[in-house]
């Protein structure tokens, strides 16, 4: 067998059957864009009806008997029914049309490829095989080299970041390729393993030659601020720094656009820059591409502000981009209900309410847009309300009456668990709980903003991601 990794968007795949076999089959191509066409005689199970489907990819569903004219245009070819006749035909069947084919019930001697076990950890994939001999050999070694995947992987998302910049900076591709060989080096991936990102980056330089002009990013983030040490580096901070584990290659800033935070901090003794003058001191330390990123639910009064502000540096850096925040576009939407699955669930007996800011500003929109977006992915048992905006916690308490739920549990749509969430959501007197208390719910506050959480960190690193993919086009 001759191993290869294959791009499969768009490449037209046919699988026989739908058991659990099939189905794993199915998800896996269907992650990697292909084009699926499903044929089994009973009905689409349940699990691929729920199939979370990726955008650039297909499925389609033919409930009916196999026969050779299912197998047109297909690439190739899956038998995964529990007959080894039926799937030893099939497979006789897509040779007979060009097709690849391959059937699970064979020990691979009469397959035209097998399909190995393998792990996956961001732009790591290590696949084992043992020619269709023993399957679960190749699970069991994937299980034992699979604790190691995340360590490289976070390597290759650095070498990634460095092929891009070496592309701008050293010319000669001979020099280019022998530096990027010697990145993994034993030496260079001892220097990562004891001593970090950071240090392999200082060796980095002397690979790259001292005389190689170096392009200054930073990835300054932009947040609306809190005064409450106990929550900030908690939420704004661990934004921070998985931005920074994300992208080494960057230097991280940190700024606020809320004034009144920024004065009281001052006068305890601690500075905050605002974007100006974040913007200012990076221009004077030499930084050359400067990426904005806010951490900002929506795109409100302060993103605007955030915009504002950095217009006036456009001129002054080569490069100055700003990302969008946390709910911007409505790919965002699902994502982030995806990124709270562990923190809410669908229950018979217990609501939650995540209460949001709100504002007088257009974008305030984003709060029933995401009620709508909870209840359309499954999540009827969660409302949505304001404090300054809409929907209000009067419009929550008149959809809860309209259920049967006792039990409550509420939670605040804020980056940050901060003077709104202690007190207007959390407080002894006229809060939140303490009218749902007063309406006979049995209530439970979690002070826990969205920052904490590690799968809404990793929507921020996304959009950080995106940021420089466009700057690349």
């Amino acid at each position: 067998m001759y191993p290869i990794f294959m791009n499969m968007n768009g490449v037209s795949c046919t699988v026989i059957g739908a058991g659990k076999v099939a189905r794993r089959r199915i998800s896996a191509l269907l992650c990697e864009g292909a084009s699926v066409t499903v044929v089994a005689p009973e009905p689409m199970p349940e699990e691929l009806v729920q199939l979370k489907q990726p955008k650039n990819s297909e499925l389609k569903y033919l409930q009916q008997s196999y026969s050779p004219s299912c197998l047109k245009n297909a690439a190739f070819v899956f038998a995964c029914t529990d007959s080894p006749e039926l799937n030893s035909q099939i497979v006789a069947d897509a040779r007979e049309i060009g097709s690849y084919a391959a059937s699970v019930t064979s020990d691979g001697t009469d397959s035209d490829f097998t399909l190995p076990s393998f792990r996956t950890v961001g732009g790591i994939t290590v696949a084992v095989s043992t020619g269709g001999v023993s399957p679960g050999l190749s699970a069991a070694i994937c299980r034992e080299i699979y604790p190691n995947l995340e360590e490289y992987a976070e390597i290759c998302e650095l070498q990634q970041q460095l092929r891009e910049q070496w592309k701008e900076e050293i010319s000669d591709p001979e020099k280019r390729r022998e530096a990027l060989c010697a990145l993994s080096s034993c030496e260079m991936l001892k220097i990562y393993r004891e001593q970090g990102a950071r240090e392999y980056l200082k060796h980095v330089e002397s690979l790259a030659g001292k005389t190689v002009p170096s392009k200054k990013t930073a990835i300054l983030v932009v947040s609306f601020g809190t005064s409450y040490e106990n929550t900030r580096e908690k939420t704004i901070g661990a934004v921070e720094r998985a931005i920074q584990q994300a992208f080494p290659v960057a230097d991280i800033f940190r700024a606020f656009t809320s004034g009144m935070i920024i004065r009281k901090m001052r006068r305890g003794g601690i500075e905050i820059d605002t974007v100006q003058e974040a913007l200012e001191k990076l221009k004077k330390s030499g930084y050359t591409h400067v990426y904005c990123q806010p951490t900002h639910i929506m795109g409100g009064e302060e993103y605007d502000d955030l915009c504002a502000d950095a217009a006036g540096f456009a001129s002054r850096f080569e490069v100055l981009k700003i990302g969008r925040p946390l709910l911007f576009h409505t790919v965002d939407f699902p994502a982030l209900v995806n990124a709270l699955h562990e923190v809410i669930v669908p229950s018979e007996d217990t609501a939650y309410v995540l209460m949001g800011h709100g504002t007088t500003h257009t974008a305030n929109m984003v709060y029933p847009a995401f009620d709508y977006w909870l209840k359309r992915c499954g999540y009827p048992n969660v409302f949505v309300g304001t404090v300054e905006g809409y929907p209000t916690l009067d419009t929550v308490l008149e959809q809860l009456r309209e259920t049967a739920y006792q039990n409550i549990v509420l939670l605040p749509m804020m980056l940050v668990a901060g003077d709104h969430a202690q007190n207007d959501m959390a407080g002894e007197e006229d809060s939140w709980r303490s009218v749902l208390s007063r309406n006979g719910y049995q209530v439970t506050a979690r002070l826990n903003g969205f920052g904490e959480y590690p799968e809404v960190q990793k929507l921020y690193v996304q959009h950080v991601c995106e940021m420089l993919k466009e700057d690349k086009k």
